[in-house]
């Protein structure tokens, strides 16, 4: 897992950029914040936004990115996860979490549904995790 701590703040544009997604990336929100967040990526720019009804299955491959605009416990991560995997293989997960459920707990829920924590920014009330889909497995010949 990597924490880069590159400033104390960053905005969600330059969080969605580094994490290498843009304005023609899927992006699917989740969460009870869906709609205002949704509506936030509409008027940035984003042209390939939808929601993403929390407890569906999603068509795999379909998104490059999950947004879970919702404080997420780690039942509930658990459970989103479990509905999964929503993005195709290197896409990405963004969910708020509280404190309590980030580092080693939340990378071991992403770990056990085929996902890497590569971001932690933490926050005084919540930190804000990135994860991304390992890439299937390679057969060998």
């Amino acid at each position: 897992m990597s924490e880069a701590f590159p400033r104390p703040t960053i905005g969600l544009s330059q969080l969605l950029t580094e994490a290498g997604l843009d304005a023609g990336s899927a992006i699917r929100v989740t969460g009870p914040g869906a709609l205002p967040a949704l509506l936030w990526l509409c008027r940035r720019g984003y042209e390939n936004v939808g929601c993403l009804q929390a407890g569906v299955r999603a068509p795999a491959g379909e998104a490059d990115a999950l947004l879970a605009a919702h404080t997420a416990s780690g039942e509930w991560l658990e459970a989103l996860l479990d509905a999964g995997p929503h993005v195709q293989p290197g896409g990405v997960v963004i969910v708020q979490t509280r404190p309590s459920v980030g580092g080693a707990a939340a990378a071991r829920i992403f770990h056990r549904h085929g996902f890497d924590l590569v971001r932690r920014l933490p926050g005084a009330h919540r930190d804000v995790l990135v994860a991304r889909r390992a890439p299937p497995l390679q057969r060998a010949a």
